[in-house]
């Protein structure tokens, strides 16, 4: 026996000897072929075996062969995998290129569904991480801006982190929601406005830095697995994952300033004098002197300033210059990534700070992300994420039923003569202070501003929890929660030393919003290929349950402007509650099939059921279906080596609109007056059990092609959009007790073309590239119905069978009497009239651009990166309310613009469109100067160099010797030059322009290291 021990010991010993001795150790270092940067977390595998590692942080490795002739795989997301022998080596240095291919070839098409892009057939556009990282714009929805074909993106205002109004392919409703669906990591976002004082942006929480990739679904047939939800498109947000390999730890800091786009050109003292002068002087005829004279003493204040010397020594004060400041940008971001061939996690935290152009007006957000993939076991993955976001905005503030008192509006329109400052600092003109504050605008905007305060806190979590278990091959299961939970609270207070809370002694309100959305969705997935034919199926259950609660009071009668809370006010004036909610279950299916990934075939389809609609119409049915061929795959394309790639497609498919208000079909009660003592309820609105869904039923054709080996690529398509069943509330007879009903008996349509174009117009082998990007829409859309055979919807004539959502209907201006210097217009029949009435009213444009898009620019060399994006609109006309106070150019006690001053009739014979200046600006048999009409409606066609970045990659070998794997410097600009005739602030402003606080260019300075 111990022979035999003896001898099972030193065999052991052999087969260990010969085991090391084929054995051997590999290690060696993977780098970037474009910049030379270490690529961590690269996959590297001894290719027939399960043997493999990760690259760490430096891009190096080490992994053991059993061989000399041992070939080694290497694989990285983005970048072509390559295959290399050891041949007998013990170290290798190997260079991955970069695919370009790679991520623009794979898209998502919903509920996790990733396809080879060739085998795409929606019309689907993309937006990658690198377009949109390091802008500083708090909210992502901003950086879409000329990036994406048929998506429309228009800023309501420049408040940092507020409502950005997103279209895709159109206007597909008239009194129901417009907005898109946003899907972040599966988590479908609630877009209602659930803000207090100011209107809410869905993605404010969101670091933009976070983001992986975005899909925007705009055809139905591609949409339409979300159903009831996807009638204005869909956009999918992926954030970012980790990736396998040693931690690797990424710092981003940048900084800057905001400074406004322009400000207004208005009138010094001297120039307002005498406009306000001329136009009494138009109207009485009392001479020039006496007018001038008449001003100074009654409007302007002025007594000791007669003589002309005197009066050219007035003071203009620059009320813009006190109302605006240079904000302030800063960000700071820390990320870290990494894990093993079991688990992976990506964990982020920011801190941002913006502020807007405007004082007091501000936005602060910080933000948390973990995002956690494992797998358990060969069968089943559990993965999880969640975004934390806190951020409190300072939101502008208005006077007590008018827009008048917000800066942003009021500074151009405030009397040049007037002082803001007193001299030992303090705030001229306020109540009780005996000074007087002349003008239309009597109160001291900048001190209103100043003593008033208004903010709202938001607290967002979103997250989302998964496991997918594979049950055979190709057949998985995975079971998905998620969750949208949002705090909204807001607080104003009106201070006792402004005219609107002097008498009541301060005024608070204050109101908080609740909003749980909840979302769980079974699926099951198969794919499977048999030979050259390829199937994808999914099967899936949804259940969502959205609950919303809001609390509001307020209060007046505060101690001193100290004491802010409600619990300090001697006078309780409100409170309010209410509670709203909805659910709603979906059943939904898609099948994807290819052969040779030549024909394409894809069918979906979608049932949903709503508890917002009525009785009979819970239910609806959502089906698509999509056809394509890969033309460039077959045999007779092969010896056209111009043509490199080639597809056509075309889909036709269902999707319905759900946002309304949650009770829309039913009857409700209210409460109503107290008879006798006793509190009773009254009806409110009608039950309609009919209410259903709205329905948009779009047809698409789409060409995607290539050129040159694909250095020319890109897509063409065609669309027809049809939109009925639209809700529209009708007029009843007063006798009902009610005002309205609500009911389905409006269509609409929009028609499209879209263009995107991708070059490479340089590649050479030093180094220099240079890649353009460019995409174009056109958009027309036509009301097709309205109920009772209507022309026109009652109450608002920007509704109108045959034209777009939005048309301007209203009289036509023509110009000066070069004789009198009287504003004309023409009447019904073509004709100059003085007093235009309502049947001279004709459609003279509308409120949506007919052509947009962007166009993007990347160039890069040995290390430099020089990215710049130009977007455009045409076609577009807007009503800006601050414009038409300052084109009354001395009608009342506003100032004006110079331009309009410069440009007046003062002279018979001359020829000008700007009207004489008219005290009151109404004429005798006339009309009011700046009467809504064709001369109030402006062209907001425009060209901005909307972002550039400049940035340099600190080459590898530097980088190592102060321990870091990678360093970029960077610089960036947004909102840099603007090519337009628009006299406002701001031609990208969606709405009325009364009181916006307008966009700003941004100059930040950043730094990203990696550790």
């Amino acid at each position: 026996m111990r022979k035999v021990l003896l001898l099972s010991f030193a065999l052991l010993l052999v087969l260990t000897n010969i085991a090391l001795a084929q054995s051997r150790a590999i290690s060696g270092k993977v780098l970037a072929a474009e910049n030379g940067q270490p690529l961590p977390g690269v996959n590297v595998v001894v290719k027939g075996t399960t043997v493999g590692t990760f690259t760490g942080a430096d891009g190096s490795f080490t992994v053991n062969v059993s061989n000399d002739n041992a070939v080694l795989l290497f694989s990285y997301l983005g970048y072509v995998a390559q295959e290399i022998s050891t041949n007998g080596k013990s170290t290798i240095s190997v260079q991955l290129r970069e695919d370009s291919k790679a991520l623009s070839e794979v898209v998502i098409t919903g509920y996790g569904t990733v396809v080879n892009k060739r085998d795409a057939i929606g019309a689907i556009s993309q937006v990658s991480a690198k377009t949109i990282e390091n802008r500083p714009m708090p909210s992502l929805d901003k950086a879409l801006q000329g990036q994406a074909a048929g998506v429309l993106v228009q800023a309501n205002n420049g408040i940092p982190g507020g409502a950005v109004n997103v279209r895709i392919r159109g206007v597909g409703s008239l009194t129901a929601g417009t907005q898109p669906l946003y899907v972040v990591d599966g988590v479908q976002l609630n877009t209602r406005n659930d803000a207090s004082f100011t209107q809410s942006n869905p993605l404010a929480f969101l670091n933009s830095n976070d983001i992986a990739s975005i899909e925007v679904l705009k055809d139905a047939a591609t949409a339409a697995i979300y159903g009831a939800q996807a009638a204005n498109g869909v956009v999918l947000i992926t954030t970012k994952k980790g990736q396998g390999g040693a931690t690797r730890l990424n710092v981003n800091v940048y900084g800057g300033a905001s400074t406004p786009l322009k400000t207004l050109d208005v009138l010094s003292t001297q120039d307002y004098l005498n406009l306000r002068a001329e136009a009494r002087d138009n109207r009485l005829r009392t001479g020039m002197d006496t007018n001038r004279n008449w001003i100074l003493d009654n409007e302007m204040r002025i007594s000791d300033a007669k003589t002309p010397e005197q009066i050219a020594a007035l003071p203009t004060y620059d009320w813009q210059d006190a109302a605006l400041q240079t904000g302030r940008i800063q960000n700071y971001e820390l990320s870290a990534s990494g894990g093993n061939d079991k688990t992976t996690f990506y964990l982020s935290g920011s801190y941002n700070i913006n502020e807007a152009i405007f004082k007091k007006v501000d936005f602060t957000r910080g933000t948390a992300k973990l995002d956690l993939t494992h797998k358990a076991s060969n069968k089943l993955t559990i993965a999880s994420s969640v975004n934390l976001s806190s951020f409190n905005q300072g939101i502008p503030f208005s006077t007590d039923g008018s827009f008048l008192g917000n800066p942003a509006f009021s500074a151009s329109l405030m009397l040049p003569s007037n002082r803001i400052y007193n001299e030992d600092g303090s705030y001229f003109g306020l109540l009780g202070s005996g000074q007087a504050f002349p003008g239309i605008l009597n109160q001291n905007i900048i001190a209103v501003n100043d003593f008033n305060s208004g903010n709202q806190r938001s607290n967002f979590v979103v997250g989302n929890l998964s496991a997918t278990y594979e049950i055979i091959p190709g057949l998985s299961f995975k079971t998905f929660y998620g969750l949208d939970y949002r705090l909204v609270q807001g607080k104003q207070y009106r201070d006792p030393r402004t005219n609107d809370a002097y008498a009541r002694k301060g005024l608070g309100q204050v109101e908080s919003t609740w909003n749980t959305n909840f979302l769980t969705t079974q699926t099951l997935n198969y794919s499977k290929k048999f030979g050259e034919h390829s199937l994808n199926a999914l099967a899936g259950f949804e259940y969502k349950h959205e609950q919303q609660e809001n609390i509001s009071a307020s209060a007046d009668g505060f101690p001193s402007p100290e004491f802010r809370y409600l619990n300090s006010a001697a006078n309780p004036l409100s409170a309010g509650e209410f509670f709203s909610e909805f659910k709603r279950i979906s059943g939904f299916g898609r099948f994807n099939y290819n052969y040779k990934s030549r024909y394409l075939l894809s069918l979906t389809t979608r049932a949903d059921g709503s508890s917002r609609f009525g009785r009979n119409y819970r239910y609806g049915f959502f089906p698509s279906v999509q056809v394509g061929w890969n033309v460039s795959e077959e045999s007779f394309m092969k010896g056209i080596d111009v043509l490199s790639y080639l597809k056509v497609r075309a889909s036709y498919g269902t999707t319905g609109n759900d946002q309304i208000g949650n009770f829309a079909s039913r009857g409700l009660y209210g409460s109503g007056a107290v008879y006798g003592g006793v509190a009773g309820v009254t009806p409110t609105q009608f039950e309609n059990p009919e209410l259903r869904w709205e329905k948009n039923i779009t047809t698409n054709f789409g060409i995607d092609y290539g050129f040159f080996n694909d250095r020319i690529t890109g897509t063409v398509e065609a669309y027809n959009r049809e939109s009925k069943d639209l809700l529209i509330g009708q007029p009843v007879s007063w006798t009902s007790g009610y005002a309205a009903f609500t009911s389905n008996v409006g269509e609409l349509r929009n028609r499209g073309i879209e263009v995107e174009l991708r070059t490479a117009n340089l590649k050479t082998e030093s180094g220099l590239n240079w890649n353009t990007n460019f995409n174009f829409a056109y958009n027309q859309n036509r009301v097709t119905k309205l109920y009772g055979g209507l022309q026109e919807l009652p109450g608002d004539n920007s509704i109108r069978v045959g034209h777009a959502v939005g048309t301007i209907f209203t009289q036509r201006y023509a110009g000066v009497n070069p004789a009198t210097g009287r504003p004309m217009f023409y009447d019904k029949d073509d004709n100059i009239t003085y007093i235009p009435v309502l049947d001279d009213r004709k459609v003279i444009g509308d409120t949506q651009p007919l052509y947009f898009g962007g166009l993007n620019n990347t160039i890069s060399y040995k290390g430099f990166e020089l990215d710049f994006l130009f977007q455009y609109e045409y076609g577009r006309m807007a009503n800006d309310g601050q414009l038409n106070f300052l084109m009354e150019n001395g009608n009342r006690a506003f100032n004006t613009l110079q331009h309009f001053y410069d440009n007046r009739w003062t002279t018979p014979g001359q020829i000008t469109s700007v009207p004489r200046a008219y005290d009151t600006g109404v004429e005798t048999r006339g009309v009011n100067h700046v009467t809504g009409s064709s001369r109030t409606w402006n062209k907001v066609d425009y060209i901005r160099l909307k972002n550039v970045q400049l940035a340099y990659n600190v080459p590898t070998a530097l980088a190592q010797r102060i321990k870091l794997s990678n360093a970029r410097i960077y610089v960036q600009g947004t909102n840099l030059y603007t090519y337009d005739d628009y006299r406002g602030y701001d031609p990208e402003f969606f709405g009325s322009a009364t009181g916006i606080i307008p966009q700003s260019k941004n100059y930040t300075v950043g730094i990203q290291l990696g550790l």
